[in-house]
């Protein structure tokens, strides 16, 4: 008995041991994401739903100075989707529905009868995302997109459905948006208070709630969202305050099951415990939400992990993200994204490894980051980060601090160090837009014409350069020079509708 109990002494030291170093070298690492700001926001690990590591960074609204810490209330963005799907499995098991109904079945007016529940769950309904209410925002700028409106405004805009439902994967918001809205009906309750009482307090999640504004001034618990407002700004600023977000940040930011959770990497940890523990589905749900989307031709979908770097592939279930990692088993999860914020959401099943990751000033090392938290965990090295800069970005503040030709020598010095820099023709035409519509100090729109110039030299093949290069030629007066760049963008892409629809109006007025 007294050797049993010396080899239980011995192994439990031995863990305790293990315990600390792992510890040593998370702090070891975060000491090091910290001092090198890649990370604004809130992290948490958990092994076996027991929390052993948490962490705070930066700042929760950058202009008052509001730091980052464990009560901090972020936007779950897409990991709200995981909620909605546990929300419509637990009205299955309730025998409320069946996954193979048609929406239209309990939605009489919603004008596709062949798109079932299962469908919405997975992405392959074909339905469009927030592209949807472009028309409608354009006719009425204010417009705050909200889940009624969604079905009216389908058979309003009479809009085809990408593919034939089943054929194809394609993310779409509306689809988890849509599922709000029969949570609603067969529960009868709204959707904030469903979640409330069946998912958020059989958890413990005491700072979470579901909200139909993500951001609001006197909830100082609530991070902003922060990015720089334009190419060649230095300083973060609200989102909320960036004219060319509006249709994200404002007009589309009210529609809840898709998006608008808001909680805590804490209170997240405790969704996370209660669901693996069977207390909101039962394990055939689980199963069931965690299995590959097959679509009609039989092909089960996978694709490249998203957030996650390394080898590995991933799918999608129902309302969760797949991921497999060869040597690590399976895991589950979702990430999310809105402009100026970041989340991701890992769960392990094999290893019991979970990984809750936030940032509301996000950057390009967020999938390092996470990554060698999951390789730490796991007695691997960190991912390597490495962060190059942003040359457009470096020509936009050069021109607004040392003027054009500055900004063009700048350009044409560093262009070929790639191992610091990159160049990216999708930021350039961006920060021509942002010259063109977006600006105000004198020559703003000539600046713009200049960077689509320089964009259009350096990717002579691309058809979009010669099509925003005559966009800015045309609001500038030279129509004859539009005419012209507008030809050359339509022979390299003969589909570029707008491109045609732009000429024509051109050609009419001579």
């Amino acid at each position: 008995m007294k050797h049993a109990n010396f080899l239980m002494l011995v192994l439990l030291c031995a863990i305790q041991v293990d315990a600390q170093r792992q510890l040593g070298k998370l702090n070891q690492y975060f000491n090091h994401v910290a001092q090198q700001g890649y990370m604004n926001g809130n992290i948490l690990l958990a092994q076996n739903g027991q929390t052993i590591y948490q962490r705070s960074f930066g700042m929760a609204d950058i202009a008052t100075g509001r730091p980052n810490n464990d009560s901090s209330r972020f936007n779950l963005a897409s990991i709200s989707k995981v909620f909605t799907s546990t929300a419509v499995l637990q009205l299955k098991e309730k025998g409320l529905l069946q996954l193979n109904d048609t929406f239209q079945h309990y939605f009489p007016s919603f004008p596709y009868g062949n798109i079932t529940i299962r469908q919405l769950l997975t992405h392959t309904s074909g339905l469009p995302d927030l592209e949807l209410y472009e028309s409608l925002i354009r006719a009425y700028p204010d417009t705050i997109v909200t889940n009624d409106i969604i079905i009216p405004t389908l058979i309003k805009e009479k809009t085809a459905l990408y593919f034939s439902p089943g054929d194809q994967f394609r993310y779409s918001n509306t689809n988890y948006s849509l599922l709000a809205l029969l949570v609603e009906r067969l529960s009868g309750q709204s959707f904030a208070a469903y979640l409330r009482q069946h998912i958020f307090e059989p958890a413990g999640m005491r700072l979470t709630s579901c909200d139909a504004s993500s951001f609001r001034p006197a909830d100082r618990a609530i991070v902003t969202p922060q990015v720089y407002g334009m190419l060649y700004d230095s300083v973060y600023t609200a989102v909320f305050n960036v004219k060319r977000f509006m249709y994200t940040a404002y007009n589309n930011d009210a529609a809840i099951g898709a998006s608008n959770i808001v909680s805590t990497s804490g209170d997240l940890q405790l969704f996370d415990k209660a669901f693996f523990e069977g207390r909101l589905i039962s394990a055939a749900s689980m199963k069931e939400a965690f299995t590959p989307v097959v679509l009609n031709n039989g092909d089960t979908l996978w694709e490249h992990m998203d957030t996650m770097r390394g080898a590995g592939k991933g799918s999608y279930g129902l309302g969760w993200g797949i991921f497999r990692q060869p040597g690590f088993g399976t895991a589950v999860g979702h990430g999310g994204f809105k402009f100026g914020l970041a989340t991701f959401y890992y769960r392990n099943i094999d290893l019991g490894q979970t990984i809750i990751a936030f940032d509301n000033a996000p950057g390009p090392p967020f999938g390092d980051v996470v990554t060698s938290a999951f390789c730490i965990m796991n007695q691997q090295p960190a991912f390597p980060t490495h962060v190059r800069q942003s040359l457009v970005r470096l020509f936009a503040q050069a021109i607004t601090q040392y003027g054009f030709d500055n900004a063009v020598s700048c350009l044409n010095t560093l262009k070929s160090d790639t191992s610091h820099y990159y160049f990216s023709e999708k930021e350039m035409n961006q920060l021509g837009y942002e010259f063109l519509y977006f600006s105000s100090f004198p020559a703003h729109q000539q600046l713009a014409v200049q960077t689509f110039m320089i964009n259009m030299l350096l990717y002579p093949d691309s058809f979009n350069t010669y099509d925003s290069y005559a966009e800015a030629l045309s609001a500038t007066g030279k129509k004859q020079e539009a005419i012209l760049m507008y030809q050359k963008s339509i022979a390299l892409n003969p589909n570029n509708e707008d491109g045609i629809e732009a000429l024509q109006r051109l050609l009419s007025q001579h």
